[in-house]
């Protein structure tokens, strides 16, 4: 009785490991085909969705950072010593070109610009010259009376030399006669040249007493400082009262329109860029968005971050671009109508290796790729794909090269 009882339980217990076995194995099935998995003649079968590629317009984009410059910079210095006497000009404040920014006390300039004045017409005078419309240059010294005066005596004697020659020949003058005004002649060409000399020294001097009249006026126009162009003072150096000498800086002052921004572009992408390119310059601080286009490549790639500087031309004429501030800038390389791209969820990323799953005649086929622009849900794809592939978006880190698969609506058949 009791080996028959020892059975019974010995029976019980391997049914009920059996079943446990078979409930197993039943949810083992279930979770493989909840994964995407079902078993058909043997071979493995993964439920996905596919898309078609994109085909679309892709613009190559490259975004930097930089920041704002003046297109000129510039400290205005006194160009002559003395007191300040005025100043116009205050921080912040346009200045148009040619206008007065300081004022130098110009008295003793003014005296000395007229005695310049004084010796440079008496030289004139000296020389007989004109003064309406004198040029010191190119005066020609057989005008000045001097030499006009030893110029007609020479000739006179000369022509009194020719005759009593004339005479000669035939006994109708004496000798001596001839010597005389043979002697004469000689004294009036000598008269002649010293004249010529004199009046070219007398001329040099006029060049030179000019010279100081046009020093000395410079000098006089020179305590008036005018602004170089058009801009906006920055800072002002000196006040009323001060006593400055020659290169005393007086006024710092930038010119804002246009601006400068400047920022470094990946080396990579330099053969892509040219002089004339447009960029978009987006400032935060002055809220907008702004179009210049590049004016300055530099020559060389810096060693620290494998950057070339550009500089691109902003229209600044409301002046609200200021020097200093940050700027983001987008610059587009190319544009490509026929753009390859892929959903993100198709793309799959193992060991530092691209790739998709394009889907053709119930298999998948492992395509290694290049990656271009991102989009929020959407990527370029540079090189990999035709463009006539359909993509796997769903499950797609459990496909690979050569595994069957089927979309959703085949796999309810």
């Amino acid at each position: 009785m009791f080996t028959k009882f020892k059975k019974f339980i010995i029976l019980a217990v391997f049914f009920a490991v059996a079943l446990g076995i078979l409930s197993f194995l039943k949810n083992a099935e279930k979770k493989k085909t909840a994964g995407g998995r079902n078993q058909k003649n043997g071979a493995a079968e993964i439920i996905v969705k596919t898309v078609p590629v994109i085909i679309d317009t892709v613009e190559t984009i490259i975004d930097i950072n930089g920041r704002l410059f003046s297109d000129l910079e510039t400290t205005v210095s006194a160009e002559v010593d003395g007191v300040v006497e005025s100043t116009a000009k205050e921080m912040g404040e346009s200045i148009s070109s040619g206008e007065m920014l300081v004022k130098i006390k110009d008295i003793e300039y003014e005296i000395k610009y007229r005695q310049a004045n004084l010796d440079y017409m008496q030289a004139l005078t000296k020389l007989s010259i004109e003064t309406s419309s004198v040029n010191v240059n190119t005066v020609n010294i057989e005008n000045i009376s001097s030499v006009k005066k030893a110029r007609a005596n020479y000739e006179n004697v000369k022509s009194s030399s020719w005759r009593i020659a004339e005479l000669r020949k035939n006994d109708l003058t004496s000798k001596q006669l001839q010597d005389d005004i043979e002697s004469k002649l000689k004294a009036a060409e000598a008269d002649l040249q010293y004249a010529r000399d004199d009046a070219k020294t007398q001329v040099l001097s006029l060049q030179g007493k000019n010279a100081a009249l046009d020093l000395a006026k410079k000098k006089l126009a020179d305590t008036r400082v005018l602004a170089p162009y058009a801009g906006i003072v920055q800072k002002r150096l000196v006040s009323a009262g001060e006593y400055v000498r020659v290169g005393t800086p007086l006024y710092s002052i930038i010119k804002s329109n246009p601006i400068k921004f400047i920022g470094g572009i990946p080396e990579n992408y330099v053969s892509e860029i040219a002089i004339g390119k447009t960029v978009e310059v987006t400032v935060d601080a002055a809220n907008g968005m702004f179009t210049g286009k590049i004016t300055r490549i530099s020559p060389s790639s810096s060693a620290e971050n494998h950057s070339v500087d550009i500089e691109v031309s902003i229209e600044n004429a409301g002046g609200v671009l200021k020097p200093g501030y940050f700027a983001e800038s987008k610059i587009i390389l190319n544009t490509n109508p026929r753009g390859i791209i892929i959903p993100t969820e198709a793309l799959y990323i193992f060991a530092g290796v691209e790739k998709v799953f394009a889907v053709k005649d119930g298999k998948a086929h492992e395509k290694k790729i290049k990656l271009g622009r991102r989009y929020v849900d959407r990527i370029e794809v540079k090189s990999g794909l035709n463009g006539d592939e359909n993509v796997a978006v769903s499950n797609v880190s459990q496909l690979y090269d050569g595994v069957t698969v089927k979309k959703p609506e085949e796999a309810k058949q």
